[in-house]
């Protein structure tokens, strides 16, 4: 007999002798309970990734993710957890926000089992054939939306609105603010020592004051904008204003020089020459010759 029809008689014998089993993926687990009709469910073990597992036709197993999750806050898509947050500013400016929060769920044997027994059964919040299910969902919201909306607010009011709104490097330390203060407010929520959920890291998108903050402040910037052009062009003015004046000095200099050398009278006719007028005439000024009457006629 094949390894096929050995496997496939295994499965058929599972099947008829009603026999509870489950096959987890490569990113999902289980954890593994003896029930039965007269019996109390008590815990057997976990399944890791990528296995197969068969017990007896009352007991139970409950899947969980084993593979990074997202947690999405954003208005108008349907594929996001949670609406967008609103936070506080340092200056009392309300904002809004959109981002993701990815984490991990603690696989480890003893912590997943406890993480099921406290909060998974109590939200139905295992996967359902490797699948979110929306007691997953759920909890999400309870466990770590809340959290992570309260750490946003928190690190929001240390930072005015303009500083979260123009400076790429505040927005950054804000984010790292938020993932810093995550591991003790979802440990305050999950009411316990161990900690279900690890590895968080947030991407949050560029935080939006109201529409009449950010016209003023696209006003101001206009105003800014107007002022430092205003400033640049009356600072060219005076550059070529001094150009003019050094010149019209280094002029004067070398006239000083010529009337050393000519004299007063040898410097005004050397600038008539230049100018191409006639010089010597006393005005300095060449007088054009008059045209001759013409006859009167008889």
């Amino acid at each position: 007999m094949n390894k096929k029809i050995i496997i496939i008689a295994t499965v058929s014998a599972a099947v008829l002798t009603g026999c509870a089993t489950v096959g987890t993926a490569p990113d999902t687990v289980a954890v593994a309970y003896n029930a039965g009709p007269i019996s109390a469910e008590e815990f057997t073990d976990c399944v890791g990734t990528s296995s197969r597992d068969y017990s007896g036709p009352f007991d139970l197993y409950y899947e969980y993710p084993a593979s990074q999750r997202f947690y999405e806050f954003a208005d108008g898509k349907e594929s996001a957890d949670a609406g967008t947050y609103t936070f506080v500013t340092k200056d009392g400016i309300e904002m809004k926000v959109t981002g993701v929060l990815n984490f991990d769920l603690e696989t480890e044997c003893d912590t997943l089992r406890v993480f099921h027994e406290r909060i998974g059964k109590r939200s139905s919040a295992w996967f359902v054939d490797g699948a979110p299910s929306d007691g997953w969902r759920n909890m999400l919201d309870v466990y770590l939306g809340n959290p992570l909306e309260t750490a946003i607010d928190r690190a929001g009011q240390a930072y005015t609105y303009s500083e979260l709104y123009n400076d790429p490097a505040v927005k950054a330390k804000w984010e790292s603010d938020v993932v810093g203060s995550l591991p003790d407010l979802v440990g305050r929520q999950t009411d316990g020592e161990e900690q279900f959920f690890k590895n968080f890291s947030v991407t949050l998108q560029k935080p939006q004051p109201p529409q009449s903050v950010i016209d003023a402040l696209t006003e101001q910037q206009a105003a800014v904008a107007r002022a430092n052009a205003a400033k640049a062009q009356a600072d060219a003015q005076a550059v070529a204003a001094q150009a003019q004046i050094e010149v019209e000095k280094a002029e004067a200099a070398k006239a000083q020089i010529w009337i050393s050398i000519l004299g007063p009278d040898g410097y005004l006719k050397k600038l008539a020459t230049e100018s191409h007028l006639n010089p010597w005439q006393p005005s300095g000024v060449v007088t054009q010759p008059q045209p001759t009457p013409a006859p009167a006629t008889p």
